[in-house]
């Protein structure tokens, strides 16, 4: 009977490898392979000796349970594989898919070993050195995926570090069974059912750790791909020298804005800028120069502006300032941008002359077109500056 069911939980453990193996096609990852390889082994383990194992002495026990030297090894091996195979796993998760140092050693001597010691030397001194080293990589893997669980904040990793816990325990009870028995007695093979339940949490876990990972990707692509939109945006909307919005991003938010505005009520200006003596600026000093004063126009427009309020480069040296406020408000507001402006370095650094121009205009809650008023904000505009030139 435990023959029979080590038989089943062998032929149960291929379904794990072909899921897994299912999930790598469509999702190539090192990680996903090591489990393949670490479930086909461990159905490779339990089928080799199900398949091959007959009673030692028949006629006088049906306890004993024994197998072919061949069997043996191929248990012996499978174990290394999957204890290897779950280590590699949860190593290559997260980190680069490089193998460990120590396997470069210990697999070479434990399949040296296995073959040495199957030829000369009783099956237990090939099954125990295994079993151990299987183990051990089997803990390593566990505590690893413990560490996944808490540092990256998913399911998947604890389910299978509990998973595999277990499995590392059944190991440890069946070790200590086999020893306290003398040998491999059904006794000892009787802990196949633990590995159920320690399976069951195994195949779960790896499974979900696959799921959520690809979500966690997906979001992750999705994020990414909002970014990008956002930015491109962002580069269709706004001047790449001022930093300033331009004409085109104004037509497209000017009737939500006006409705906002017209809603809650909220007063609104517009502020037509132009700088004094710009041509002779590019003329005298350079472009170099003209595109510093842009830029520490820009720079003061939007420290000086709230969120809510909207700056564009309207073309060449002018600014249009769309302002949550009513016009006495706007005046205060041109007037520290005026001052903030021929107070700068650049500009006490250019000939006397150097201002900018602002033209104000109150935008009426009724507006529906602004194109008329950014006009009338212009002629203001010109209308002070014609004032300061005389």
């Amino acid at each position: 009977m435990t023959v029979e069911i080590g038989k089943l939980v062998g032929l149960l453990m291929l379904v794990p490898a072909v899921t897994l193996f299912l999930l790598y096609v469509f999702r190539p990852r090192p990680y996903v392979l090591a489990g393949v390889t670490a479930w086909a082994a461990a159905s490779v383990m339990m089928l080799v000796l199900g398949f091959d194992s007959r009673a030692l002495n028949a006629a006088d026990s049906q306890d004993w349970v024994s197998a072919s030297r061949g069997a043996v090894a191929t248990w012996a091996m499978s174990a290394l594989v999957f204890g290897a195979g779950i280590r590699l796993a949860s190593v290559w998760f997260r980190g680069p898919t490089t193998v460990p140092a120590t396997f470069f050693w210990a697999f070479p001597i434990a399949f040296t070993w296995t073959i040495v010691a199957i030829s000369f030397m009783r099956p237990i001194a090939v099954l125990w050195p295994a079993a151990a080293m299987m183990t051990v990589w089997q803990a390593m893997g566990a505590w690893k995926y413990f560490s996944l669980a808490r540092s990256e904040r998913l399911v998947g990793p604890l389910i299978t570090a509990l998973g595999v816990t277990g499995v590392v325990a059944v190991n440890a009870i069946g070790r200590a069974v086999e020893a306290s028995a003398g040998g491999i007695r059904a006794a000892s093979t009787r802990v196949v059912y633990f590995y159920l339940i320690s399976a069951a949490l195994l195949v779960l876990g790896m499974h979900l750790l696959i799921f959520e990972d690809v979500i966690r990707e997906l979001r992750r692509a999705a994020a990414e791909l909002a970014k990008s939109r956002d930015e491109m945006r962002a580069m269709a909307n706004t001047d790449p020298l001022t930093k300033c919005y331009n004409r085109r991003f104004l037509y497209e938010i000017a009737q939500h804005e006006l409705e906002q505005h017209r809603r809650y009520t909220i007063p609104l200006s517009l502020l037509y800028l132009d700088i004094d003596h710009f041509k002779a600026i590019n003329d005298q000093r350079g472009h170099h120069t003209g595109d510093d004063v842009l830029i520490t126009m820009g720079t003061i427009l939007n420290e000086l502006t709230r969120k809510g309020d909207f700056v564009f480069r309207w073309g060449g040296d002018e600014f249009l300032v769309m302002l949550s406020a009513a016009e006495p408000d706007a005046l205060v507001k041109a007037q520290q941008i005026r001052q903030a402006f021929v107070e700068s370095a650049i500009v006490q650094n250019l000939p006397d002359g150097v201002d900018v121009s602002i033209g104000i205009v109150s935008v009426p809650p009724e507006t529906k077109d602004l194109n008329p008023l950014i006009d009338q904000a212009d002629r203001e505009m010109y209308r002070r500056k014609r004032a300061l030139a005389s």
